[in-house]
């Protein structure tokens, strides 16, 4: 029997007007049809908020430090904790293996190693026919080392000079480069394959998992002797400033098209009742 044909017998059996609070377009809608849209809205809404409001606080951090470095406001700070990572200002706290290791870390954020990594993830969005994920992942990385460039000429921070440099430094020292790059990159790279996934601890753990390798690539840079700690704290705060710019990108192509609405279980024909029908 039509739809229209068992809404017009439910409704002559009845002597109960519909609610016109609940009515859309002249259709009488459920409560909880009507409460779970306004829901999903409204995260969708509290997300975006959410996204722009760490946006801005990052943003207010990163100029908050780049004044005091300015004003040499953190070089007693800075001097302190890179000598706590030496026996000597030339002999770094444990073994040669240590040391090794530590660089091998360090060179997961340097430009050829992010460099490869990029080429091959825009390889494999082309091929999989993710187009406008590739170009995401091309303007992270080209927009992050533009930005790098711009603040380090713009601040002109000298290297550090109390400690010896383990691995070969070029060009000024704020922000680093190091942690920029590698908080931008592996945490869009994170949230990426996070969409992928659909248990939320396996989302939970590769996010974690993409600022893990931050964390640990900037404190590289500090045990190296080749950046202060105010300049990979810059490097991690600028960085997932454009990774969270990105995330945000990564949100909206996923909006592009039909966006699947959460619904109930059955389905909920015009007159408001829900059928067994499955989606």
């Amino acid at each position: 029997m039509p739809a229209w044909v068992r809404c017009s017998t439910r409704r002559a059996s009845t002597s109960e007007a519909p609610d016109p609070r609940w009515l859309i377009y002249g259709l009488p809608v459920s409560k909880t049809w009507f409460e779970r849209h306004v829901q999903w809205w409204r995260a969708r809404d509290l997300q975006l908020l959410a996204g722009l409001a760490a946006i801005g606080c990052l943003l207010l951090v990163f100029i908050k430090i780049g004044r005091a470095v300015s004003v040499s406001g953190t070089d007693a700070l800075d001097q302190a904790i890179l000598l706590a990572f030496r026996n000597t200002p030339g002999d770094p706290i444990g073994s040669d293996a240590f040391l090794a290791g530590v660089m091998h870390i360090s060179a997961l954020g340097s430009g050829a190693v992010t460099g490869l990594i990029v080429l091959l993830v825009t390889l494999f969005c082309v091929v999989a026919g993710h187009l406008r994920y590739a170009a995401l992942v091309v303007a992270c990385s080209v927009g992050t080392g533009f930005a790098m460039w711009l603040l380090k000429d713009l601040y002109e921070r000298d290297r550090p000079s109390v400690v010896t440099h383990f691995d070969p430094p070029g060009g000024h020292s704020f922000p680093s480069g190091h942690s920029m790059i590698s908080a931008a990159l592996y945490m869009t790279l994170a949230v990426l394959i996070s969409r992928t996934l659909e248990r939320r601890r396996l989302r939970v753990f590769v996010i974690a998992a993409g600022a893990l390798l931050a964390l640990l690539i900037g404190f590289s840079r500090m045990y190296l002797g080749v950046h202060y700690p105010t300049d990979v704290l810059a490097g991690w705060t600028a960085g997932l400033i454009w990774a969270l710019v990105c995330g945000l990108i990564v949100r909206k192509l996923g909006q592009r098209g039909d966006v699947a609405v959460p619904r109930a279980e059955g389905h909920v024909d015009a007159c408001g009742d829900v059928s067994a029908e499955a989606e």
